[in-house]
């Protein structure tokens, strides 16, 4: 089931025609706006139907907007809405009572258009977030007591040692992950509170074509996704570029302003922006377009945190729970499991030749949705030691009562200690991917249950 848009916000203020102004503005965005003229009331809405978010007017008479707070986040039910101010006091200590009493964020009368949009954007993306994170914990926590259900009567002596290891596993490969969601998240927060505090006042001195820019650096820095990839040296190279370029036009600060035109994600096609560095507040506009868009990236790195996480998740469960079992088996021709397997490889570098030496072979009874799930995680872990170039050599003869496959490829070798742990449990020499560590450990898993085993050699710098 897709998750519910966040755009369900509360208003309160004493103030007709501020209840009105904000009413159509957020209205013309799409948001359902609910008003209400004073904190009772505002209360009540919240407890009966809680909002997305509040925007809460500070003075207001019987019940202040900080008083108002301050119950909202007594109430379970509503402790969780985040609550942005509005106040004519621009104080520092107006600010700093609002935050310290629970409010995520603060805006000052009369107050910009831009500015209230884009904190409420910013607020419901963060609650967003931390709705997904919760969701996922949730995910996690319900996986884990069901594996120790399921296994409960399972474990003794030295499988309550591998017991252990797992957790172990589990805990090394989730808490990665979730400290940087929970640092991005933080950084976020700050980036609310402080950031977007002044970008109101550059936006109202901007020159409409100065806005045009500014559009046109956010548009172009969001599509542009390369330059993260680029190593030291093609970084410098594309610094020299830029820096050649400005020069040209005699534009100051030339070093300074190709290093966070790289870092935003442009390549050396900058003519576009020239008009823009030979203006005199050029720099405001480049800085808060960085600001803008390193948002974006946190959200991102949020994201990526989260499909780890969602892959550890699946990675666990399929080692932990084998609903195959519960279906009969029924006879399956292995060449035919392999090649299903060699198809749902997603991504086959090009420079990766694959051999197929298939020898005629008796059908097996089997699962075969478990050993094509087997082969997939056999076959990956060899692709991927191949890396960009190399050859992957598949042989599949009989033995016997028994079916034999080797996989050989030409990938870089590992050292003869960890020939032993290459099945283990989480266990994997490519952390820095987010590798759960499972793949193997699943292969033999699914093997072992269909009697059978898996060895690993090496074979003249090669591996098999």
């Amino acid at each position: 089931m897709a998750a519910r848009e966040l755009n369900n916000i509360l208003i309160v203020d004493d103030t007709p025609q501020n209840l009105h102004l904000l009413v159509d503005l957020l209205t013309q965005y799409d948001y359902k706006v609910r008003p209400v003229p004073n904190g009772k009331l505002a209360l009540s809405a919240a407890e009966i139907n809680p909002p997305d978010l509040i925007l809460l007017d500070v003075m207001m008479p019987d019940l202040n907007g900080y008083e108002v707070c301050k119950q909202l986040k007594t109430n379970p039910k509503t402790k969780d809405i985040p609550v942005i101010f509005i106040s004519a006091g621009n104080e520092a200590v107006d600010k700093v009572r609002a935050f310290a009493i629970g409010g995520a964020d603060y805006i000052s009368k009369p107050f910009q258009i831009h500015e209230v949009l884009m904190r409420i954007k910013n607020q419901l993306a963060v609650k967003s977030l931390q709705k997904l994170l919760k969701a996922k914990n949730e995910q996690l926590r319900k996986t884990i007591i069901q594996l120790k259900e399921s296994q409960k009567q399972e474990f003794e002596s030295q499988q309550n040692l591998a017991l252990a290891k797992i957790t172990s596993g589990i805990s090394q490969q989730i808490n990665t992950p979730v400290a940087e969601i929970n640092h991005t998240l933080d950084e976020i927060r700050q980036f609310g509170k402080a950031t977007l505090q002044n970008i109101p006042f550059f936006l109202a001195q901007m020159s409409p074509p100065q806005q045009k820019y500014f559009a046109t650096l956010l548009k172009q820095a969001q599509d542009n996704q390369i330059n993260p990839l680029l190593s030291d040296l093609a970084r410098q190279e594309l610094k020299n570029l830029i820096v050649a370029k400005l020069a040209r036009f005699e534009i100051k600060e030339t070093a300074k302003i190709a290093d966070v035109l790289i870092k935003m994600g442009f390549n050396e096609e900058i003519e576009d922006f020239l008009p823009l560095f030979a203006s005199e507040n050029y720099w405001e506009i480049l800085d808060n377009a960085s600001l803008i868009i390193n948002l974006d990236k946190k959200v991102n790195n949020i994201t990526d945190s989260t499909l780890k996480i969602s892959k550890l998740i699946s990675a666990f469960e399929d080692y932990a729970y084998h609903s195959y079992s519960k279906t009969p088996k029924r006879l399956a021709n292995l060449e035919n499991i392999l090649e299903k397997a060699l198809k749902s490889i997603a991504h086959l570098p090009p420079g990766v030749q694959i051999i197929k030496r298939y020898s005629p072979v008796s059908t097996i009874n089997c699962y075969p949705e478990a050993l094509q799930k087997a082969c997939f995680h056999l076959l990956q872990n060899a692709i991927e030691a191949i890396g960009t170039h190399g050859i992957l050599t598949i042989n599949l003869y009989q033995k016997q009562n028994y079916l034999m496959v080797d996989l050989i490829d030409t990938g870089a070798s590992i050292s003869q200690d960890l020939l032993d742990k290459l099945c283990d449990p989480f266990f994997t020499t490519k952390s820095a991917d987010g590798k759960a560590g499972l793949g193997l450990a699943i292969a033999k898993q699914i093997i072992e249950q269909h009697d059978g085993s898996i060895a690993v050699q090496l074979l003249s710098g090669k591996m098999t």
